[in-house]
């Protein structure tokens, strides 16, 4: 139903997210209902790495920045996977608009935290290993790693709940919406508000984050080759180090690009759109605490000892 256009800011009454386009028959059906199971098996993953992280007791700043790592994927997983397996079982189901903006500040504010966190352990490593003597003494009795932490993450926040405000200023020409998707997202109310804006500010800030990782990450290698004076010992931990983060950002980063391209072009097929989904949703949270635990020596000895002592218990 039309409204006077003259009318400023009028929110709907509610939203309708409409998943009955999505598959729910044949393998599809056993895709949505391993949903759960497999977001309990990540949370399980970034748990064990939370653990090891707390019997090191933070002894070092990358020990502490994992912690915030896959406690934000634990977080991604709860918040994701409950707003979209519900908009999935549900399939059809009105939701009020201030409903919507929730789901929308907290997507947001957690995958930007993701992203914060990413880019915050990468510097960290970049400043441990190039100017050691200054990142000493910054971290000193553990002081600076929280205080860096909290700025970072306190700012990627704020920044992202403006999303939410702008959102809820938007200017929509009925009561009722309908969006074709699982759960609401910032990029989807301004594609349906009036006058059809688009989200390329999201893809922008996405593209951002990308060209600072690839700048950052070349910057490394390209030190590591051009210092001759560093020992080969240093030059394979610190090699170790990069490729690690890379790692990372390569599954985070190109999940999240998959998917924000695939908003963006609108064109594709429901089930290459759900397979775009549980990617983006799983990819970062499985294989953050697969690749810290196996590649960062500060986690994975706990653990093996954990391991240890539990098989003799066995025995």
């Amino acid at each position: 139903m039309n409204v006077n256009q003259t009318e400023p800011y009028m929110h709907p009454t509610f939203i309708t997210l409409d998943a009955s386009s999505f598959p729910h028959e044949g393998p599809w059906r056993v895709i949505i209902h391993s949903l759960v199971p497999l977001a309990l098996f990540a949370i399980m993953l970034n748990l064990g790495v939370l653990g090891a992280c707390v019997m090191r007791r933070f002894d070092k700043p990358m020990v502490f920045y994992i912690a915030l790592c896959v406690i934000a994927d634990t977080l991604w997983v709860c918040v994701i996977t409950a707003t979209f397996v519900r908009g999935l079982l549900g399939v059809k189901r009105h939701v009020y608009f201030t409903e919507c903006l929730l789901h929308v500040c907290s997507i947001n504010c957690v995958g930007h935290s993701q992203l914060l966190i990413q880019w915050m352990m990468d510097v960290d490593r970049y400043w441990a290993i190039f100017w050691p003597y200054s990142y000493a003494r910054f971290m000193a009795k553990k002081r600076g790693m929280f205080f860096l932490a909290f700025c970072i993450i306190s700012l990627g926040i704020i920044t992202k709940l403006f999303d939410g405000i702008f959102a809820s200023l938007l200017y929509f020409c009925k009561h009722e919406l309908i969006i074709s998707e699982g759960f609401c997202m910032v990029g989807f109310l301004l594609n349906i508000s009036c006058g059809g804006k688009t989200s390329s500010n999201l893809t922008c800030s996405y593209c951002d984050i990308f060209f600072v990782h690839i700048v950052n990450h070349h910057h490394h290698f390209y030190l590591l080759e051009d210092h001759p004076h560093f020992s080969s010992t240093f030059s394979n931990k610190a090699l170790h180090t990069c490729c690690t983060q890379i790692m990372v950002f390569v599954l985070k980063v190109g999940s999240r690009m998959a998917f924000v391209i695939s908003v963006r072009l609108g064109d594709h097929s429901v089930s290459f759109r759900l397979i775009l989904y549980i990617l983006c949703i799983f990819t970062s949270p499985i294989a953050d605490p697969l690749i810290y635990g196996l590649r960062t020596k500060e986690i994975r000895e706990p653990l093996t000892r954990l391991y240890q002592r539990a098989s003799k218990n066995y025995l």
